[in-house]
């Protein structure tokens, strides 16, 4: 059961970005390859991929996470802060926050962090200035603001966080999607290259390191791959953050030109792929892939044949699951969350050109009725 927020937890992250203060870097891992169980050969399981990614259909009925009501309604006017770390995703999270905000009546206010560890403290100091009732925070490592959790810990100010590796390791609640649901759906990844790919052989994982979420995909993408197919290889190819939405594509191509074997990609962030199809189309090359973390650009390409495909993540339903976990937090509420599986499913779900959604914007939705059900779990009239 989760109740108050844990106060005074430092310890390291699970992710030691340590100098990738979420700054612009360049970097490009070694290969690496799973390594094969002792016995095992052959290629690629399709069946046994295709058996696993059932839960990832969309298929079967989905219930919230925490699918209780409040103990009291929300006071009107509270004060909630959103984290913004200048990503298009972040973006569409902010606007997807809207519409709960205004049937609650809160006063939501956008904070942007900035990337490099100044520009976080600045804007973490300017947080505990407004003196808010809750902070959302998605994506920002609290490695590189543990002075300012101290702070509004000690003014009673929960952080419910979203895509976040070591809450608990810095006094905060569990986040929802934190290190297992990462593994979890970079299993889906691999098992999804595998399937689409009908059974390759040669793959690439595209890694944004500054992303502490990021190695966790590419490690649950590394075990189910190894596990589908020990004899198959991935190589490890970093992004900097600061060329998503920029330069992400031209270098997947570059990549792909130097390393003409590879016959599927995986990436941590759909971002990457933005763009994308095009210039493989202009440099001769044919190969698909898959990530997550669609944009409304994402489900563009897939619809028009451009992307082959993207484990679309409901991110509507996830921002009203991270604001219902704040508001029991600023209530000081117990909840508890169910099995990783079960939110990691929830969330999630391979598309395809087949059942693409004719929103972009909207993108994938999960459970069709979650407003009303946050509605009455919220007590909103």
């Amino acid at each position: 059961m989760r109740g108050r927020r844990m106060r005074g937890l430092h310890a390291a992250a699970l992710i030691a970005t340590g100098a990738l203060a979420l700054t612009a870097c360049s970097s490009s891992a070694d290969p690496a390859e799973p390594a094969a169980e002792d016995g095992a050969t052959g290629g690629a399981d399709v069946a046994a991929a295709e058996e696993f990614l059932a839960p990832w259909t969309g298929e079967g009925e989905k219930n919230l996470l925490i699918d209780e009501p409040l103990e009291a309604p929300v006071e009107k006017g509270a004060h909630v802060v959103y984290l913004d770390v200048g990503t298009p995703v972040s973006a569409v999270m902010w606007q997807n926050l809207q519409a709960p905000a205004e049937l609650l009546g809160l006063e939501l206010e956008r904070v942007e962090v900035g990337r490099d560890a100044q520009s976080i403290n600045s804007a973490m100091n300017t947080v505990v200035e407004l003196a808010p009732d809750g902070v959302i925070n998605i994506t920002l490592d609290p490695i590189f603001f543990e002075p300012q959790i101290e702070q509004l810990n000690e003014l009673g100010i929960p952080i419910a966080s979203g895509s976040v590796m070591n809450t608990v390791e810095h006094g905060l609640p569990e986040a929802f999607n934190g290190p297992e649901w990462m593994k979890t759906n970079g299993g889906v990844l691999a098992a999804a290259a595998v399937a689409r790919s009908g059974g390759a052989a040669e793959y690439v994982f595209y890694n944004v390191p500054e992303f502490p979420f990021s190695a966790l995909e590419l490690e649950g993408a590394q075990d189910k791959l190894a596990e589908l197919c020990p004899d198959c290889t991935l190589r490890v190819v970093d992004i900097p953050i600061a060329e998503l939405g920029s330069t992400a594509a031209d270098r997947v191509v570059s990549d792909l030109q130097a390393n003409p074997d590879t016959e599927y990609f995986i990436a941590a962030v759909d971002e990457v792929q933005i763009g994308l199809p095009q210039k493989l189309s202009l440099a001769g090359l044919d190969t698909k892939g898959i990530a997550m973390w669609t944009a409304p650009p994402n489900y563009e390409q897939i619809v028009a044949g451009d992307q082959d495909a993207t484990l679309s993540v409901d991110l509507n339903l996830m921002m009203w699951t991270v604001l219902d976990q704040l508001l029991r937090e600023m209530a000081g509420q117990d909840y508890e969350w169910p099995d990783v599986e079960t939110r990691a499913a929830t969330l999630t779900r391979i598309t395809d050109q087949a059942n693409a959604p004719e929103d972009p914007v909207t993108g994938y939705v999960a459970i069709e009725d979650y407003q009303d059900r946050f509605a009455a779990n919220w007590l909103a009239e």
